[in-house]
């Protein structure tokens, strides 16, 4: 791994691979948002229980993320990867054979741990890929393998069941994780190079990872953004319905093109504009963003809210994660992606959980103006703890 830290290129071979590798198999899991709760509806059950199954994913990735992290550094990073991958084939090969909503939930919990295992294992293969110097552009990089499913995948997803149902939905997936399958065999897994001895002496440096500041402040900043944006993207088709506009899928596609982009001009950005004006501007764009969708009647409203999360969320992801790993060893990222990827399970589980909770009680409307509160949280905590984040 150290030849490859040294390297001054960024994308390398097994960097472009796993990119590849992780978009596929993110595109099959996001191809279930936004019609998920359509289908749980379909089988009888009520938009509570519809954010209950869309958001025990991510309760049930969260609860694997540090086991999986520990088992990168046991079994190597590529072996872990193909087990996620595998996991996820079984998954949506039952998928299209059973349709309750009791194997529904299993399923998803099942799903949401291979997810975890996919997603820790890419996440880290491609940070060891990176070199130091180049960490921030090289992270915006790789987060286009999660945006840009983000964009097609929900698109792909409710084109699908909208004309051919949802068994086809789920026998598509498959057929994207099985390509991710396939290509996974060509990454190479850099971290075998490191001994034992190095990895026993790297631990005894410095306090735990649970307790550095430069790690949970960045995380609790994205928990917020994350679990307000868990309610717009299990719900905005079924807010759609209900205020008579088409197309919802199209939010998807814009936001995360938009991301796609902003991400491609990062180091330009970080270069031209100060990090505390950028991270700030992007919460107060993700907040707006949430707002408009509040308010809107129509198809333009839902697209303006693309762009500003699309915008903000581009450019606020990728610095927090600079953050978390410019601050953390190399023989102890997995436990840093881990910490920071397990505030994102909660986020968008627990959100998801909640959010169909307030949105039987009340309405979309006020369930989206309570998001853009938790947008203020997260622009509290950058503020507040300014100095800890070194902006």
């Amino acid at each position: 791994m150290e030849e490859v830290q040294q390297s001054e290129k960024i994308w390398s071979k097994n960097f472009i691979v796993t990119m590849i590798v992780s978009t596929f198999a993110t595109t099959a899991v996001t191809m279930q948002m936004g019609s998920l709760p359509i289908y749980v509806s379909q089988l009888g059950g009520s938009k509570a229980m519809s954010g209950f199954i869309v958001g025990i994913l991510g309760l049930a990735a969260l609860v694997t993320r540090f086991p999986v992290g520990i088992w990168l550094d046991k079994y190597g990073r590529k072996r872990l990867l193909i087990l996620g991958i595998v996991l996820l084939l079984l998954d949506f090969g039952f998928l299209t054979l059973y349709k309750t909503i009791l194997i529904l939930l299993v399923l998803r919990m099942v799903q949401g741990v291979a997810n975890s295992i996919q997603s820790t294992a890419t996440s880290t293969i491609a940070a060891d890929c990176i070199p130091k110097d180049q960490l921030a552009a090289g992270l915006g990089y790789f987060s286009i393998a999660q945006a840009l499913p983000s964009a097609i995948g929900p698109l792909i997803g409710l084109t699908i069941a909208s004309k051919f149902g949802f068994e086809r939905l789920f026998q598509c997936a498959f057929v994207f994780v099985l390509i991710a399958f396939l290509l996974s065999f060509l990454i190479r897994d850099g971290y075998e190079a490191h001994s034992t001895l190095q990895k026993s002496s790297l631990k005894q440096e410095g306090e735990a990872l649970s307790k550095r500041k430069t790690i949970l402040i960045p995380s609790a900043i994205l928990f917020f953004i994350c679990f307000a944006n868990s309610g717009v993207v299990s719900f905005i088709a079924q807010f759609a319905n209900e205020k008579h506009i088409s197309g919802a899928g199209y939010y998807f596609t814009i936001m995360s093109l938009v991301m796609v982009g902003i991400r491609f001009i990062l180091p330009s950005i970080f270069i031209r504009i100060q990090s505390m004006v950028l991270v700030v501007g992007s919460i107060v764009s993700i907040g707006i963003s949430f707002l408009t969708i509040a308010w809107t009647t129509s198809f333009w409203g839902l697209i303006v809210a693309a762009v500003l999360y699309g915008i903000g969320y581009a450019c606020l992801l990728p610095m927090m994660n600079t953050i978390v790993l410019e601050n953390t060893l190399p023989q102890e990222r997995w436990k840093a992606t881990a910490i920071f990827s397990a505030s994102l399970d909660v986020a968008y589980g627990g959100g998801v959980l909640l959010w169909g909770v307030v949105a039987s009680l009340t309405n979309f409307t006020i369930m989206y103006l309570s998001c853009a509160f938790f947008a203020g949280i997260s622009l509290f905590f950058v503020i507040f703890f300014r100095k800890t984040l070194h902006m």
